[in-house]
């Protein structure tokens, strides 16, 4: 990626100081991938749900997990200005207890640079405006009762942090996943589940 210049032109949106404002609660509750060519209203339930019959989309509807804060990248400082914040180097970590049957999708997101990075808190969804990297793992106990599930990191780089929507009715709902219609022809993708064209929705 390449970041963005500092700059001391542009004037910062207004603030808004709402009484009324909903507090958003944490932990990572669903998380997926998006296809980088692939676009969408991501507050649309009909456009997720087009791209996941399609192969653009993968929802991972059941996660646990958490995105610390980003790192901040810093430029150099120069007279009498100081350093100045060009991008964010930003981590997210969730749990995904579907272990047994999402093998080979696992196997095939290492190194794999073809998608984009969302996830869902308590009321929105959280799309990257870049590729990012996964990093999955798994780690067994020496203990009969401890569950193995996919501990997946996910990099990226970016200039600003995303802006969340409102999460559409449906979209994270395992039932409804499992029941959508299958495509009349979509094409394939490098991650099993992934699919062929995708993209860079708004959020």
């Amino acid at each position: 990626m390449s970041y963005y210049s500092p700059s001391n032109c542009d004037r910062l949106p207004d603030h808004t100081a709402s009484l009324c404002d909903e507090v958003e609660y944490g932990r990572i509750r669903s998380a997926g991938f998006i296809l980088l060519d692939h676009t969408f209203d991501p507050t649309l339930t009909a456009d997720w749900q087009y791209g996941v019959i399609h192969k653009k989309i993968i929802v991972i509807p059941e996660t646990n997990g958490d995105s610390p804060k980003a790192t901040p990248v810093m430029a150099p400082a120069y007279g009498l200005r100081p350093e100045s914040v060009i991008g964010y180097e930003f981590t997210a970590h969730y749990s995904d207890p579907a272990f047994l049957s999402n093998c080979e999708f696992y196997k095939a997101a290492v190194g794999n640079m073809n998608y984009r990075f969302f996830y869902r808190t308590s009321s929105h969804v959280f799309i990257t405006d870049v590729p990012c990297s996964i990093t999955p793992n798994r780690d067994i106990k020496n203990d009969l009762t401890s569950e193995i599930v996919w501990e997946v990191d996910v990099k990226w780089l970016s200039k600003s942090f995303a802006c969340g929507v409102p999460t559409p009715a449906g979209v994270f709902d395992t039932d409804i996943l499992n029941h959508l219609p299958p495509a009349d022809g979509g094409g394939g993708g490098s991650i099993p589940g992934g699919g062929g064209g995708g993209g860079a929705p708004t959020g």
